[in-house]
């Protein structure tokens, strides 16, 4: 019998091709299918075997801003380019740098270390362009820092403006001048957005210091937002309709995920996963992303479409990743729905991981093995193919995001972590595809994922789970 990957072509598939895959299952019955909606794919490293990643932001192509690690103790702004692979930002000379978001330009922002082996605390603003790094400067005190950028090259953040006060002022950057935003009351807060009309959302704190009030800059003018009926609350992200999401006290103390839509605060909060979340990210179609949890502790990543109410992304990836991944926090989605979030592995809560995730559009329909019956011949069939097309059957043991070769990931992706080629088949002239292979007696009991792609038109089917009897 002989294996392959997808990437390893079209080589004969084997009559036998399934004889020593012991754990390959077909299933007397399929289980009951969740809503797989996402192929998860797991950032890679700057520098091989480190690991202490996070994205953070997504252009509409699907390029990613975050950090990466550079070594045991040191992490790089990164850039994950539509291939999957990373480049690394670099610092302004000190051990650390952070790029919290990108535009369609491939302009990245965020803050990087100026001072060799100094404190992580002390650091610029930062722009990065065309291969350069660009120190943005700051509003008279020591430290900056860039939270967004839009299509302009307008960039916002927060500068000390009193280094012994260490009050932070929200900024704006825009023809190579940092100024500060307009204010009520007290300078401290910061701005986390802004978008291509050059409306910005952030936070300001209230003259007595006791209050963080969400704000939108709109002509530069300061406008306080509405709350759920504490403080503090901020406005975190705003797309180009003017919807911004954030967070919000209510009058239990909880926090509540919320957007507000011509200034009037909806909460987004859905009863079920703790008491407490936040929204960190829209995009144009109004899908929201965030977290969920209860009081912050425990995070999981959610987001919720127009309309529906808050799921965990978790739940909407591939089965088998339940098991070891846990998807905490999540602060972008671009207009295709892809999301970027940072989580982490069961046991090592410190460590965190950066992940992509794809949605899937199947248009083939994958049925179960039949009979579903362990050491004799099972049949597979696809129907809903293009007539004539050549279509591969794939496994795998575990859930995940595997590139189809030829394809963007905004077309297809499968749901499989390194899958293996069962066979392949001919699309008769009603769509229908079929293989048969022995699958052997060891397989009894095991869940396998399959799938089937074809590739030239970068097509796949469902994602479909079987425990084999």
């Amino acid at each position: 019998m002989t294996n392959r990957n997808i990437h390893d072509g079209e080589r004969s598939c084997r009559p036998n091709i399934l004889a020593l895959c012991v754990l390959l299952c077909s299933f007397q019955s399929a289980l009951a299918q969740p809503d797989y909606r996402y192929a998860l794919f797991n950032l890679e490293s700057i520098a091989p075997g480190e690991q202490f990643n996070s994205a953070l932001g997504i252009d509409s192509s699907g390029r990613v801003a975050g950090l990466a690690a550079v070594g045991p103790s040191s992490y790089h702004a990164a850039m994950w380019n539509l291939d999957g692979s990373v480049n690394d930002l670099g610092t302004l000379g000190g051990d650390n740098s952070h790029a919290d978001d990108i535009n369609e330009l491939g302009d990245l922002v965020g803050w990087a270390n100026h001072e060799p082996g100094g404190s992580a605390f002390r650091h610029r603003a930062v722009l990065w362009r065309s291969g350069q790094i660009i120190d943005l400067g700051t509003l008279g005190g020591v430290d900056s820092e860039a939270e967004a950028i839009n299509n302009l090259g307008q960039i916002v953040g927060a500068a000390d403006y009193d280094p012994k006060s260490g009050v932070g002022e929200p900024f704006i950057w825009e023809n190579g001048v940092m100024r500060a935003l307009a204010n009520i009351g007290r300078r401290s807060g910061e701005a986390y957005d802004i978008n291509d009309q050059r409306q910005i959302v952030g936070t300001l704190w209230t003259t007595d210091n006791l209050y963080q009030r969400p704000i939108l800059w709109e002509n530069d003018v300061p406008i306080n937002l509405p709350d759920l009926g504490r403080s503090p609350s901020a406005a975190l992200a705003i797309n180009e309709l003017g919807q911004i999401v954030g967070q919000s006290k209510t009058q239990r103390e909880d926090t509540h995920a919320c957007i507000w839509i011509d200034r009037q605060i909806i909460d987004l909060h859905t009863p079920g996963y703790g008491q407490s979340s936040s929204a960190w990210g829209i995009n144009n179609v109004g899908q929201v992303v965030g977290w969920v949890g209860s009081s912050g502790l425990n995070p999981q990543a959610f987001i919720r479409n127009p309309g529906e109410p808050m799921r965990l992304l978790i739940d909407l990836s591939p089965p088998r990743l339940r098991e070891s991944w846990r998807l905490q926090v999540s602060q972008g989605v671009n207009d295709a729905g892809q999301v970027v979030a940072y989580g982490i592995i069961n046991g090592h809560p410190l460590t965190p991981y950066a992940f992509l995730l794809s949605p899937v559009t199947p248009t083939m329909s994958l049925g179960a093995p039949s009979p579903g019956t362990a050491g004799v011949a099972n049949t597979i069939t696809v129907t809903n193919a293009t007539p004539g097309a050549r279509v591969t059957f794939l496994y795998s043991r575990f859930g995940g995001g595997e590139r189809i070769p030829g394809c963007d990931l905004q077309q297809n992706a499968l749901q499989l972590d390194s899958p293996t080629v069962i066979g392949t088949a001919i699309a008769d002239q009603n769509g229908v595809a079929t293989i048969t292979r022995t699958v052997p007696p060891i397989a009894r009991g095991q869940t396998i994922l399959f799938q089937a792609v074809v590739q030239n038109e970068c097509a796949i089917s469902q994602l479909v789970v079987f425990r084999f009897e």
